[in-house]
């Protein structure tokens, strides 16, 4: 008997100390440590800065937004393509990106020759901006969405083959309305090539390649303005306005062959596994965002009500030569580009007070263009195309650290918002030439400038503070802070769950020792 009760009392013992000592059946939590995959599931949805450029052209830009970490799904026949058939890819995406940008701005360079060409006033040659413009604020999303289940070979090369039968139109125009009809075919191309062109030339080359891939693209737009919009003016001079359209034209035949031959064949197949990245502002705020917005279309508008007619005005109120124009759109060019590379160190800090730096040049280039002067009109060129570059960038950096949505949708609202005012811009600037005269354009669009001035002017100081903190630097503390939570809620069901197991061991551990003490009391007595 007394060796049964001493075997009892060392099993007790032994419940206690395993007891203690055990794994903590604990509801689940995930570790207070990342794991690897962890961190590669949670790059998915977090990333330091989302790949945003924008390249400015005569009177408007192209906008570029790549949020998600990864280039999208690459398909097998992506993979399998040979470096020399993907950099040839690259190119012809790249030159479509030339000749679309370049067509966009040719209304602005052709403006005069149009006119006199079709018989029609210099201010009804502005609404086919505006009906450009509409279209694609109307067909941009529409026309993703439409085609996004298609091979990105199908789906471009049908869209640089209706790009090419639109310019085509314009080519053999005989009316302004022929004209327009065929704007409106390119209009709609326009914006579905650069709805697709970006994730396209990405997912060509590795993931870590992205952001050079869509670079190259985005140097193809900016020739549009260094080159392609002299070029076009002077063979819109020399050989009439039809010209550049046929060219156009020919190009388009060329590059849709390209595009069949060296773009993959099958739509790349979403992975069920691996869940859709998605990229959200860090400072998130509706109206901080619609006050983007709201500096976004002023601008905007003010920008293109005296863009649109600035041939005429150099030619008829400033006395600028017709043969020094097209270098005038070079210089102008090759100043937007330097300045759109010079500003891009300063968005991640500074957007801004980078806004308002850009609002200030085009002030100062508005204030010399309405002396009428042919000195001051060549001022205003460099001072228009620096402002604008630089606002650009900024705006879109700036737009992306408030945006409430995803990345993507967010970057459709603000370039919807830009192609608005850019509509209505053309529209404006042909009433004020008809009831005023070219010279009051500049005046306007000065009074619309200060206006997006005063907006910008109005952000409080706290969000000026933190939007000098960094995205990477904020989201990198924001996920130091989530963990510092889970370690601590780690630690405290831990702690409750030892003190529960370990109450209970002794409780047991205590009757078992009592029930044995009472036998040696029984048995010794």
């Amino acid at each position: 008997m007394l060796a049964r009760r001493l075997t009892t009392a060392r099993d007790a013992q032994r419940t206690l100390m395993s007891d203690l000592t055990r794994t903590l059946e604990l509801p689940r939590i995930d570790s207070p440590t990342p794991t690897s995959g962890e961190l590669t599931h949670r790059a998915a949805f977090v990333e330091p800065e989302p790949t945003t450029l924008t390249i400015p052209v005569v009177g408007g830009g192209e906008t570029v937004v790549l949020g998600e970490p990864e280039p999208g799904v690459r398909s097998i026949e992506s993979l399998s393509l040979t470096p020399r058939r993907a950099g040839l890819a690259l190119t012809a995406l790249a030159v479509g990106a030339f000749a679309t940008g370049a067509n966009e701005a040719s209304i602005v360079a052709l403006s005069p020759t149009i006119a006199a060409g079709l018989g029609v006033p210099v201010a009804s040659v502005g609404l086919l901006a505006t009906a450009f413009a509409l279209t694609v604020v109307i067909a941009a999303i529409p026309l993703t969405l439409l085609t996004g289940r298609l091979s990105r070979r199908l789906a471009l090369g049908t869209t640089l083959a209706v790009w090419t039968v639109g310019v085509g139109i314009a080519a053999s125009a005989t009316s302004l309305g022929q004209l327009a009809t065929g704007r409106v075919v390119s209009a709609a191309a326009h914006a579905l090539f650069w709805g697709v062109v970006a994730p396209t030339a990405a997912g060509l080359f590795a993931p870590h390649l992205r952001a050079r891939s869509v670079t190259r693209i985005m140097v193809g737009a900016a020739a549009a303005g260094v080159i392609g919009t002299p070029l076009i003016t002077v063979a819109g001079t020399q050989l009439g306005w039809q010209a550049p359209y046929w060219g156009f034209a020919v190009l388009g035949v060329a590059l849709t062959a390209a595009l069949a031959l060296t773009l993959p064949g099958k739509p790349p197949a979403p992975d069920p596994d691996q869940p859709r990245p998605q990229t959200r502002g860090d400072l998130p705020s509706l109206s901080a965002f619609l006050r983007v917005l709201a500096v976004t279309f002023v601008a905007t508008v003010g920008m293109t009500t005296t863009w649109t007619y600035i041939v005429p005005f150099f030619t008829d109120v400033a006395s600028v030569g017709t043969a020094t124009v097209p270098v005038l759109f070079a210089l102008g060019g090759t100043v937007a580009v330097g300045a759109t590379l010079g500003v891009s160190r300063f968005l991640t800090r500074h957007a801004v007070p980078t806004v308002a730096v850009g609002l200030g040049l085009l002030t100062g280039a508005w204030t010399l263009l309405a002396l009428g002067l042919g000195w001051s009109a060549i001022l205003a060129q460099v001072l228009q195309a620096a402002g604008w570059a630089v606002l650009l960038a900024a705006l879109l950096n700036w737009a992306m650290r408030h945006t409430p949505w995803r990345t993507e949708v967010g970057a459709s609202t603000y370039t919807v918002t830009m192609n608005s005012g850019a509509a209505i811009g053309p529209l404006l600037g042909g009433l004020i030439v008809s009831r005023w005269g070219l010279p009051a354009l500049p005046l306007v669009s000065l009074g619309l400038t200060l206006g997006a001035a005063a907006i910008t002017a109005a952000v409080d100081r706290r969000t000026l503070r933190r939007l000098r903190v960094p995205r990477h630097v904020r989201m990198a503390l924001e996920a130091r802070r989530t963990l510092a939570a889970r370690r601590r809620e780690f630690q405290r069901r831990t702690a409750n769950a030892t003190a529960r197991s370990a109450g209970t061991a002794v409780r047991r551990a205590g009757g078992a020792l009592r029930g044995h003490v009472a036998d040696l009391d029984t048995l010794l007595g």
